[in-house]
């Protein structure tokens, strides 16, 4: 980690080189010995420049920084909308922050808004000034996160500001810990405000605990055990549910404190018991909350098993004959199944109940001919989970709304069965094509539905299938506002990624962005052309001629009015589209509805996996003891397209020359086991089937094969829960009541979102093993399913745990002590309600640093004054010289005349001279192998020779001598007699010298 060391004007990120320059002291020493031969004014001129070399060295290692002050401040608000916070305080919160402005310099502070409760949002960036009117619905009001408010809002602020944090809330936290996250904003130097958001509820009534045995047996009488605390004595009536069923009422007198309840209920039914217990006081004064009047919990029944038939049809509509067929289709599966003997079977239609609450009373469940959209994205992960992670079955039989047809591609489903609905043979399928006009923007989190929604849609298609995206841009006009162009869906990833990056527009006109799609589509070779428009419809209409070539072109077109509740919408053109094309027009106040909408309607592109044509299935030759018995089977009158999965068993299968198609496939995912019959439809594709003599022998083979079984009764499972966390206890013991050591336990959590846990028990004792804790602050079901594994091999067992309302309705008060610990943990401040001004204030603000890297300036000073401190050493140069110098060249360039006038004269006085000298004499030239000296008298020649030998004197000047004649030339002998002369007295000069030596 760096470390930050303050100097005036800098801060350094490892200020630990610093202590190299304590050797200055050293360097200087050493300077002064090594540049000893340097003048004085050149050494220490040395010496200094060397100093700086290192001292710009070292700062550079220590990664110096030049630092700058700003007294800008920067404010986020985190305010807290979670359900513990009365409306009338949130309502004040944020009052606070819209008059806190007024004391906010526009030119140097600025504010943000965060919005909290079970996850943290960004209302409002940094501005300064308040832009909303109020802030947005709760997302998850449940639930309080005041810690992931706090840790948003730090990830907001810019640069070269002062930061400040100001939290609005009542400090009942129930997700994370503000207070280590407190700790991590002291480290960074926020400091976090508080407005303590108080309020005290004096008159409630709290439903503590609803305690049931986690099994029962058929017929065997319980005791349902309640606490209840009031703050006051209050009368009220006491009802209890079974599956929302009543089947107690009566009225109670609860005194001040806790209050103990009993009721005795009998187990007449071989489906779990879902217990609801509600008290409402006979004066609704004597309580504020409503939503904690109820305790929840559940019963297993020993007597397990039954199967459970989902239909899209329902019973005896004869308005519909579809959903008439559909339901009586349903029905006689239903009886062939009783006809072998297997208990428990019930028809019911999608939609009845929730999904996710029933199907774990069922040991398998059997999907007639349903369709994707009439299933919720919960209860399609509840069927995943259900199979997967609890053990238990799934059969979907086909049907002209099943597999690929009904929407299923790409769902939670299709990843647990054994066959994949899109089709992975080259064979020719003709395809379809769906144009997505996308206009979402103005409903709350507008972009995230439009993301939804449209990926929705595009995993129901195959891959073969054409795909466009088009939604409105002020810059898209000319590529026809096209988010993604229409073309092969091809794996998804990549139109899927372009949806995850859109960001829609407020739409201006319908007609431009849909003419763009509706020609994409007349150049399509897709037989199905399919249109889905989602808007507020308050955008210009599309032209009538574009509607009429829609028509005649058999583009279909449904609309989705959204914004409902925000502003008006124009039904009226919505559902003119719709009808004049083809389509359906949907009115969507529950946005949540949204993802199923647009998977119905893109089932339309996908009718081309139906595939309506008389065939005999072929029995494989692999071994199945599904078909044992079973060697020939009648025809069938169609069925839907699908591909085996590597691993899947497909006993039954259609032959064609395109390849064979699965009629029946199965395998083990999990711990369940999931089967595909493709055909189905009984009283249209199966009519041979109905009355084949096999056909309940053959069904009766395949429910047995998928089906959960049986539970162990040696397991008792009981959950224990305090202040939002559970644990789970587990007491095995064997046929004679023994303790059952050495078991290897697993478990499997499914929390109320069919989110999956993985819990590893341990024992703790003889017989006893517990989990670890898990968080059960979310309301609803629980479910725990046990695995054992001894040498008696894997035995399975489950319980399920109930809670009834969030950990938020819990609170009567404030938690001020919780808000005066944050603040006092960071530096910060509580602030009145009645001050906002204060949110802006200076006092206990550090001022904003601005830093600036100069490292790399200091590397370059260092090497410039590296090469001066070698100019120094090395060159050597005479102040006084160099000042007459300069003043001599300033002189000349001042007085350029007369610096010409003398160079005048100069060159003419050498002119005169060389006029003046006389002719040179003429001899005879020397041989070529002579040496040329000029003339020169002995006296000459032993003068220069003793002048070499014994060195220059004093008086010796340098003079410019005049011009001479030239002296005549001389013969070779002459010339070596006089050397040789010369010679002779130079030695005889020598040893004179040496005598007298």
């Amino acid at each position: 980690m760096p470390i930050a060391l303050a100097v005036p004007f800098l801060r350094f990120e490892t200020p630990g080189y610093l202590a190299l320059l304590a050797l200055l002291p050293l360097l200087i020493v050493f300077s002064v010995r090594s540049l000893a031969g340097l003048g004085p004014i050149r050494r220490w001129v040395a010496i200094v420049v060397r100093c700086i070399v290192v001292t710009a060295m070292v700062l550079a290692l220590a990664g110096a920084q030049s630092v700058r002050t700003d007294d800008n401040i920067a404010v986020v608000f985190v305010l807290d909308r979670s359900n513990s916070v009365p409306r009338d305080q949130q309502a004040a919160a944020f009052d606070f922050i819209r008059e806190s402005k007024e004391a906010l310099r526009p030119d140097k502070d600025a504010l943000s808004i965060v919005a909290v409760d079970g996850v943290a949002s960004v209302e409002q960036l940094f501005d300064n000034t308040v832009e909303l009117a109020g802030v947005s619905a709760p997302i998850d009001p449940d639930l309080s996160n005041l810690a992931g408010g706090l840790r948003l809002g730090a990830a907001l602020f810019p640069e070269n500001t002062s930061r400040r944090i100001v939290l609005l809330t009542d400090g009942n936290e129930n997700v994370g810990s503000v207070l280590t996250e407190a700790d991590q904003l002291a480290a960074t130097g926020i400091p976090v405000d508080v407005v303590p958001l108080k309020f005290r509820h004096d008159n409630e009534v709290i439903f503590e605990q609803l305690i049931a045995p986690p099994t029962a047996e058929l017929e065997e009488t319980i005791n349902l055990q309640m606490v209840v605390r009031a703050q006051r004595p209050v009368r009220g009536k006491l009802s209890i549910y079974n599956n929302d069923n009543l089947i107690d009422s009566a009225e109670v007198t609860l005194d001040a404190g806790p209050n103990r309840l009993e009721r005795k209920v009998l187990i007449d039914d071989r489906h779990d018991f879902r217990f609801r217990a509600e008290f409402v006081p006979d004066d609704l004064k004597n309580d504020t909350i409503a939503a904690n009047n109820e305790g929840r919990a559940a019963t297993m029944v020993d007597s397990r098993g039954g199967v459970l038939i989902v239909t899209s049809g329902l019973e005896g509509e004869s308005s519909d004959p579809n959903n008439g067929r559909e339901y009586a289709d349903a029905r006689f599966l239903g009886q062939t199944l009783l006809r072998e003997k297997i208990e428990g079977v019930e028809v019911m239609t999608a939609g009845a109940a929730p999904l996710d609450e029933v199907i774990n009373r069922y040991s398998l469940v059997i999907l007639s001919n349903v369709p994707a959209h009439r299933l919720t994205e919960r209860e399609q992960k509840a069927l995943s989970v259900y199979v997967r992670e609890l053990g238990g079955g799934l059969i979907m039989v086909g049907g002209d709304k099943s597999y690929g047809a009904g929407g299923w591609l790409g769902s939670e489903v299709e990843k647990i069965m054994p066959v994949s609905f899109d089709i992975k043979a080259q064979r020719i399928i003709p395809k379809g094509a769906l144009a997505l006009v996308m206009h979402a923007c103005e409903i709350p989190q507008g972009n995230y539905w439009g993301e939804r929604v449209a990926v929705a849609a595009i995993k129901t298609l195959s891959s073969r299938d054409d795909v466009g995206i088009l939604s409105w841009q002020w810059t898209g006009a000319q590529n026809g506002h096209w988010i993604w162009p229409l073309g092969p869906v091809g794996d998804k990833s990549r139109v899927i990624r372009a949806v995850q990056k859109m960001q829609m527009g407020d739409m201006p006109d319908l007609d431009a962005v849909m003419r763009p799609g509706v020609e994409a589509l007349l150049k399509s070779d897709a037989r199905a052309k399919h249109m889905i428009v989602i808007s507020d419809f308050d955008p210009s209409p599309p032209g009538a001629d574009l509607l009429a070539k829609m028509k005649a072109n058999n583009i279909s077109c449904s609309t989705v009015g959204i914004g409902y509740g925000g502003h008006w919408i124009d039904e009226r053109l919505a559902g003119d589209i719709a009808q004049k094309t083809g389509g359906k027009f949907y009115a969507v106040k529950d946005y949540s509805k949204l993802p199923q909408i647009f998977i119905k309607e893109s089932q339309i592109v996908r009718r081309s996996l139906i595939d309506e044509k008389d065939f005999t299935p072929v029995k494989r030759a692999t071994f199945s003891q599904v078909l044992d018995g079973i060697d020939t089977m009648p025809n069938l009158r169609g069925l839907v397209l699908t591909t085996g999965k590597p691993l899947a068993q497909v006993p039954l299968i259609r032959h064609t020359k395109d390849g064979d198609d699965p009629v029946l496939a199965l395998w083990q995912v999990g711990l369940g086991k999931s089967v595909a019959f493709t055909s189905g439809m009984w009283a249209k594709w199966g009519t041979h089937w109905s009355s084949w003599s096999e056909f309940s022998t053959l069904w009766g083979q395949i429910v047995r094969w998928a089906a959960r079984p049986g539970e162990s009764a040696q397991y008792d499972i009981q959950t224990i829960v305090r202040g939002g966390k559970a644990r789970v206890r587990v007491t095995a013991r064997d046929q004679t009541a023994a303790a059952r050591t050495q078991v290897a336990m697993n478990g499997v959590l499914v929390r109320p979102n069919q989110d999956v846990e993985q819990l590893q028990l341990t024992q703790v004792g003889p017989g006893q093993y517990v989990s670890p804790e898990f968080d059960a602050r979310d309301a609803g079901s629980y479910i725990f399913n046990l695995s054992a594994e001894s040498r008696e091999g894997v035995q399975r067992a489950h319980s399920t745990l109930s809670v009834a309302y969030s950990p938020e309705y819990r609170e009567l008060k404030a938690n001020e002590g919780l808000l005066d610990e944050l603040a006092d943990r960071t530096g910060g401040r509580v602030l009145e309600k009645t001050d906002p001004k204060a949110a802006f204030a200076r006092a206990g603000l550090p001022l904003a640093e601005r830093r600036q890297v100069i490292w790399e300036d200091l590397i370059r000073l260092m090497l410039l004054l590296f090469l001066i401190d070698v100019a120094v050493r090395r060159i050597a140069i005479n102040p006084l010289e160099l000042v007459r110098k300069l003043r001599q060249r300033i002189a000349e360039v001042g007085r350029p005349r007369a610096a010409a006038e003398a160079s005048a004269a100069t060159l003419g006085s050498l002119k005169t001279v060389r006029q003046q000298r006389p002719p040179t004499e003429t001899g005879d030239a020397p041989s070529k192998g002579a040496r040329y000296d000029a003339p020169q008298t002995p006296g000459q020649v032993s003068e220069q020779l003793s002048k070499a030998l014994g060195g220059a004197t004093e008086q010796d000047q340098p003079v410019v001598a005049k011009p001479t004649r030239k002296a005549a030339p001389q013969s070779e002998t002459d010339y070596t007699s006089r050397l040789l002369r010369a010679k002779r007295k130079a030695r005889d000069d020598l040893k004179d010298d040496g005598d007298e030596t």
